[in-house]
């Protein structure tokens, strides 16, 4: 077993004894990958694919086909370049960042292309879409409260307008930080900003976000 209160220690029992680990690092399936070996780099996606698509889900405003290409993608590019993988940081981070930029390429070209064809109702990829940009924050029943589901609704709705409304970085920040509650350090590793920077874009985001919504914290209707 590779289990152990030492990452550090793990890992090198893993390195000496690759075939007899269990629960191999990170960085011992990627010395396994580059020899050509399949089941490793099926357990590596395996290890990362639900954590990477839920947060490309965020970086992707909700949108799930758009966040599978996306983690998809990332994973290409990763086995491809795995070579260039260097272990001068984290397997962890440095996956990550590659997930990110992919995301946030996408989404460039999704700005882009809704410039190109104002209000037609296409879609990015040429699909229509009726998900919403961001998961429902209302948690009460439709049927028991039709009331508060409308309001949770159209806060939905003025949130991710806030959201939409910010810089790229703010907005990358704040919604790593808040909808997958990752550190500041993780998010500087992911993005290749300063921890400094980070806690900025993330100081920037949340006043402009609490602006925007300023209102709802004065209605009495969701006071209750």
């Amino acid at each position: 077993m590779c289990a152990s209160t030492k990452p550090a220690n793990a890992e090198t029992r893993c390195a000496d004894n690759e075939e007899d680990c269990q629960v191999p690092m990170d960085e011992v399936l990627v010395r396994r990958i580059r020899r050509g070996d399949r089941p490793a780099a099926e357990l590596l996606i395996l290890r990362y694919q639900s954590k990477a698509f839920a947060i490309a889900c965020t970086l992707c405003d909700g949108d799930r086909e758009a966040a599978l290409d996306c983690t998809q993608e990332a994973f290409v590019k990763v086995l491809g370049g795995i070579g260039a993988f260097k272990g001068k940081s984290s397997f962890y981070t440095w996956f990550y960042r590659i997930l990110v930029n992919t995301c946030l390429d996408r989404r460039r070209k999704r700005i882009r292309w809704e410039r190109l064809f104002p209000g037609r109702g296409l879609r990015f990829g040429g699909k229509p879409s009726d998900e919403p940009a961001i998961e429902e924050l209302a948690t009460t029943d439709e049927a028991d409260d039709p009331q508060a589901a409308v309001f949770g609704s159209v806060l939905s709705q003025d949130l991710e307008k806030a959201l939409t409304a910010l810089p790229e970085k703010q907005r990358t920040v704040f919604q790593l930080k808040v909808f997958h509650g990752l550190t500041l350090s993780e998010i500087a590793r992911m993005t290749g900003a300063a921890q400094g920077t980070v806690k900025t874009h993330l100081f920037r985001a949340t006043r402009a976000l609490r602006a925007a919504l300023r209102e709802w914290g004065e209605d009495e209707r969701i006071e209750r």
